[in-house]
């Protein structure tokens, strides 16, 4: 089974398909014999050959077909949730950010369930100075705010590396994204090493200056979160969770809408979440209206905040860089700002290499994604005895010049992700913004 989304995208571009999506009971899947997990690593082998424009740009050639090899020679050895980290492992060789396999269901119409591994009651989230808890249910409510210096027996340092190994080991930046959530999952875990059985997940943890060890029970099956478009929320239908957040910045509240626009003192700031039209406004018109809006300023200035932005069409960038380009007053150095994240992918990333290309904008924040030159396009195909729906890169795209081999974007002014200020609710990229307009 195949399924291929709109050109250039990445999974924000079928997001309506993803919010408000329910999840049924996952039902105990039927054990497969050690033949069909093989069939199944050929199955994803063809299915790149064919597909994907180079499946071995960032692996040599030799180097993959050893691991695929290696992992066939292993089947026997392994249980369900080793064999299903094993073609991770290998799908994250490829390296693309576009090239992956979901440890959650996707949230797509018609296709089969993924893993079916049960979550973690606590909500992690990896910040530039450790990973921590950013929410639990009411049982544990108490470990929100906890910085996880152990999983099991291995300290988290090397709990993220070896996850990190079954993420695009080319695209860092998103797999750093992703790896939080894939460490809430409890069989995944037992595969990695990190704990004896799915049903008691051990965490060290450290708070207001202690240390001490918790021993926490999955969720139920049908206890699915939202891992797209969310940090901190609870699974579906959970009650009393917490989040260590004293508030929420206003670029992480949810829009209804792929943009929004919040005019401000010293600049209009348009946030765009995804590269799409919406319901009211095409992407071309809102960033026309954008541009209108910031030109009527006494000092004109736009931030583009494209933190939350993980892709869409980037077929639609030209009209938008169209409207921005023919502004005289936005194209002067300090008048045009943007804002990145490890979130910013895809058809965002095509969005920054068209704004370093074309226009004086200065960036603040953290790296994007994955490279300015990537493969993309978003690609699932389902292996056929295992059922695992698998995301992978078909086409190539040079946004950037031809020797631009740089593995994310840079932003001008790198401003750290750190658990202080998510706690505190505060946004120091966009206060570096505006203290450089204001200055």
């Amino acid at each position: 089974m195949r399924r291929r989304l709109s050109n250039r995208c990445s999974l924000a571009a079928a997001s309506a398909l993803a919010l408000g999506w329910a999840m049924p009971v996952l039902a105990q899947p039927t054990p497969l014999d050690a033949d069909a997990w093989r069939a199944d690593a050929d199955a994803l082998v063809s299915v790149l050959e064919a597909e994907h424009e180079n499946p071995f740009f960032h692996t040599p050639e030799t180097e993959f077909r050893a691991a695929v090899e290696a992992y066939k020679a292993g089947v026997p050895e392994m249980d369900r949730a080793e064999r299903i980290a094993g073609l991770a492992h290998i799908l994250a060789l490829v390296g693309d950010g576009h090239s992956w396999m979901p440890m959650h269901a996707l949230p797509f119409d018609g296709l089969p369930p993924g893993p079916g591994f049960h979550s973690l009651p606590v909500r992690f989230e990896l910040f530039d100075d450790g990973l921590y808890i950013v929410g639990a249910t009411g049982e544990w409510a108490g470990l929100a705010g906890a910085r996880v210096t152990a999983i099991g027996h291995v300290d988290t340092a090397q709990a993220v590396a070896r996850t990190m190994d079954l993420l695009p080991t080319d695209a860092v930046n998103l797999s750093r994204e992703f790896v939080a959530e894939w460490l809430m999952q409890a069989e995944l875990l037992t595969a990695l090493d990190l704990a004896l059985n799915a049903d008691n997940i051990s965490l060290t943890v450290e708070q207001d200056g202690h240390s001490h060890t918790v021993v926490m029970q999955p969720l139920p099956g049908d206890a699915v979160y939202d891992w797209i478009f969310s940090m901190d929320t609870g699974p579906a239908g959970a009650d009393n969770w917490v989040t260590a957040a004293q508030q929420v910045p206003a670029w992480r509240i949810p829009v209804s809408e792929p943009f929004a626009v919040r005019p401000m003192e010293d600049a209009l700031y348009l946030r765009i979440d995804q590269i799409q039209n919406g319901s009211q406004m095409s992407y071309a018109d809102a960033a026309r209206s954008a541009v209108e809006a910031a030109e009527l300023m006494e000092h004109p200035a736009l931030i583009l905040d494209l933190r939350r932005c993980l892709g869409g069409d980037g077929s639609l960038n030209d009209e938008f860089m169209a409207a921005l380009s023919a502004s005289e007053a936005l194209m002067q150095e300090g008048r045009l700002q943007v804002l990145t994240s490890r979130q910013t992918h895809s058809a965002a990333v095509m969005l920054v290499s068209d704004l370093e290309q074309q226009t004086p904008a200065r960036f603040y924040g953290q790296a994007t994604a994955d490279r300015p030159n990537h493969h993309g396009e978003t690609n699932i195909f389902v292996t056929p005895n295992s059922l695992l729906p698998v995301i992978h890169a078909s086409e190539y795209y040079q946004t950037s010049t031809p020797d631009d081999d740089r593995p994310f974007v840079t932003p001008d002014v790198v401003i750290p992700y750190l658990f202080s200020d998510y706690q505190a609710g505060t946004d120091p990229v966009l206060a570096a913004a505006l203290a450089d307009l204001e200055g």
